[in-house]
């Protein structure tokens, strides 16, 4: 793992909604058509239109950041404020969405950076747990998560008939935040 030595997170205003779909477009494809009968051209459509996420960013219990290295945008991180784990609905839940990067900036510590950024704000906010989904099939963001100190506490499926059969199966896992 390289060391990032310029490297900062910023809040992604309403007003980078078409900057933000930008990057997802570059993200995804890079690392998730495979996944997809359609390449994932549904999924992206759905998901990273700027009118999709400029709703999103101005929702008040969503927060998108980026992560910006030498004042470059290489990924980002969605986080839910206050949303419970769907099958307790256990108030004093944080979920972590979505932690993307351009296949380049992998390998750099910048999503344990991220998880890290997560939890001060989990903190902050005086959430009791963090929580995210992870596709089963994605052994190395198991292991990334569980070193992190999240565990599998349920599983769900997705509903996406565009999807690959195989990948549908999702874990729930959950951090509790001490």
């Amino acid at each position: 793992m390289n060391e990032v030595t310029n490297f900062r997170i910023d809040p992604v205003l309403s007003q980078q909604a078409i900057d933000l779909s930008e990057l997802c477009f570059r993200i995804y494809p890079q690392h998730f058509t495979y996944l997809w009968d359609d390449d994932g051209a549904w999924y992206q459509a759905h998901s990273y239109g700027a009118s999709q996420l400029k709703a999103e960013l101005d929702h008040p219990n969503v927060r998108y950041f980026w992560a910006i290295v030498n004042d470059q945008r290489v990924g980002y991180l969605k986080i839910n404020l206050s949303k419970p784990l769907p099958q307790t609905q256990e108030p004093g839940g944080l979920e972590i969405e979505r932690i993307y990067f351009l296949a380049e900036a992998a390998g750099q510590g910048l999503g344990t950076l991220l998880i890290e950024f997560a939890e001060t704000i989990a903190r902050q906010r005086q959430a009791t747990y963090m929580w995210l989904h992870v596709m089963d099939s994605s052994r190395d963001s198991i292991a990334f998560y569980e070193k992190r100190g999240f565990n599998r506490v349920g599983e769900t499926r997705l509903p996406f008939p565009q999807l690959k059969a195989e990948y549908r199966s999702m874990w729930q896992m959950k951090k509790v935040m001490l």
